[in-house]
């Protein structure tokens, strides 16, 4: 799906359980979006500079984790 310069592309790898979702900016991979423990828990990794996948963050934390810098931000 495409919105802009944004492109989510949602797709099952073999190495995956359940079902992955890659999201690019301007052909850029921005990061990777996982459900392998499930619906309810979806989480988020980011590129390596060697390319590999940095660890797995709970997508809920890293939300509230940028909520909150940006607030700091706005003071």
């Amino acid at each position: 799906m495409k919105n802009g310069k944004w492109e989510t592309t949602v797709l099952s790898d073999i190495g995956y359980e359940n079902l992955v979702a890659e999201l690019s900016f301007d052909g850029e991979f921005l990061l990777l979006l996982d459900r392998e423990e499930g619906r309810e828990h979806v989480c988020v990794a980011f590129p390596t500079k060697e390319g590999k996948l940095g660890p797995r963050i709970a997508l809920a934390e890293f939300i509230e984790q940028l909520q909150a810098a940006a607030a700091d931000l706005r003071r």
